[in-house]
């Protein structure tokens, strides 16, 4: 009796599984598309600029714009004092997604406007300096 019984509950366990008949091969079907997942904050990243003369000296009311790219339409202007060497002051982009372009354009009254192509990195923040001269 037990042998009987240990028989039925193969047969049937063998009969339920899904590897245990013939079965037809199939054609592949179409790739499912994938979208990106979407940028987690800790994955974002940002971007510090200075707008500065010849001389180096921060531009007050000097204004970056994002022209191209991510964050289109951004304008900020930059805060004063600016210190290149303290990262103090300029202008932060933030909320960026590493590696995607964008083009900054770099204003201010009487100085020549500068356009730069930024791809901002992951981990540290990224850095951008223009460097305008006056108009004469």
């Amino acid at each position: 009796m037990k042998f009987a019984c240990s028989i039925l509950a193969t047969l049937t366990l063998f009969g339920c599984s899904q590897g245990g008949g013939a079965r037809l091969p199939t054609a592949p079907g179409p790739p499912i598309p994938t979208a990106s997942p979407a940028p987690t904050a800790s994955s974002l990243t940002s971007l510090w600029g200075l707008v500065v003369d010849e001389s180096g000296v921060c531009i007050a009311g000097a204004t970056v714009q994002v022209v191209r790219g991510q964050g289109l339409g951004q304008s900020i202007t930059q805060t004063t004092p600016c210190d290149a060497w303290a990262y103090d002051g300029g202008v932060v982009f933030r909320d960026l997604t590493p590696g995607v372009e964008m083009t900054l354009r770099a204003s201010a009254s009487g100085y020549a406007a500068q356009e730069r192509n930024v791809v901002p990195s992951s981990g540290a923040q990224t850095a951008v300096l223009f460097a305008t001269s006056r108009i004469r």
